[in-house]
């Protein structure tokens, strides 16, 4: 015998009445265990291991700051040379 999780939802169309009163009608997705475990096992080899970060987003953040203390600076400048 397979084992099946089964994830229900709510659907709801705004525009459109279809299934209850509401415009809503209940969906239930079932998926059998061993597909579960492997979505799970794709999902942990996808996500970065603890204290690792993305170097990309690091220098994007690092960039941004860099760049608003060199504007900040100048302004200060330009403002300190009017007085």
């Amino acid at each position: 015998m397979n084992n099946e999780v089964e994830i229900t939802t709510k659907f709801c169309h705004p525009y459109m009445n279809f299934g209850e009163e509401d415009g809503c009608s209940n969906v239930v997705l079932k998926i059998p265990q061993i597909e579960v475990v492997k979505l799970q096992s794709v999902e942990v080899q996808n996500s970065p291991q603890l204290g690792e970060f993305d170097m990309g987003l690091f220098s994007y953040g690092l960039g941004l700051v860099l760049m608003f203390y060199v504007i900040s600076y100048g302004l200060g400048q330009m403002i300190k040379m009017v007085r």
